[in-house]
């Protein structure tokens, strides 16, 4: 799905295990395209998991574009949940140049689900994308969960096409 077709009045949250919650769309799982971003860090690893963050460059209106609807999907699930914006945790980060998307990489008991391929559609080593480069990618929303009175939530990587 294209992130611009995602209607924000269809989206629904749903107490699930413990002090977490489903993050929906029509009730299915949300997952969206992204424009082409930038890779400016490479694979990083943390707490046993791999993430990819991704720059938002402001020479491109598509991805302004993108930018305003990651924000205000956030603000939807603040509006939902009805709590401060100060207790949500952002997957945006705002530096003096761009902007950051925290992503993660999607695994399954430790077994890793993300695929990545290159553009010309040949299957690639998700530990070979390399710092500076440009990637598409598939994003699935996760869970929200609520800890130590803060909100969590995260896109995790379904698909990666290096460009």
């Amino acid at each position: 799905m294209k992130f611009e077709d995602i209607k924000f009045d269809n989206i629904t949250i749903e107490k699930s295990v413990k002090t977490s919650f489903n993050i929906k769309l029509n009730n299915n799982t949300i997952d969206f395209w992204t424009p082409i971003l930038y890779v400016p860090f490479g694979l990083e690893q943390k707490y046993n998991n791999y993430f990819l963050n991704l720059e938002l460059k402001d020479d491109n209106k598509y991805v302004e574009l993108f930018q305003y609807f990651i924000e205000t999907f956030e603000s939807k699930l603040i509006e939902l949940l009805n709590i401060p914006k100060e207790q949500f945790n952002s997957q945006l980060r705002y530096t003096d140049n761009n902007q950051l998307l925290y992503t993660k990489v999607y695994e399954y008991y430790k077994k890793i689900i993300t695929n990545v391929k290159t553009k010309g559609g040949e299957n690639m080593n998700l530990f070979n994308i390399d710092k500076d480069c440009d990637v598409c990618v598939n994003l699935m929303v996760d869970k929200l969960w609520f800890i130590n009175n803060m909100y969590y939530y995260k896109f995790k990587l379904k698909d990666i096409i290096v460009q």
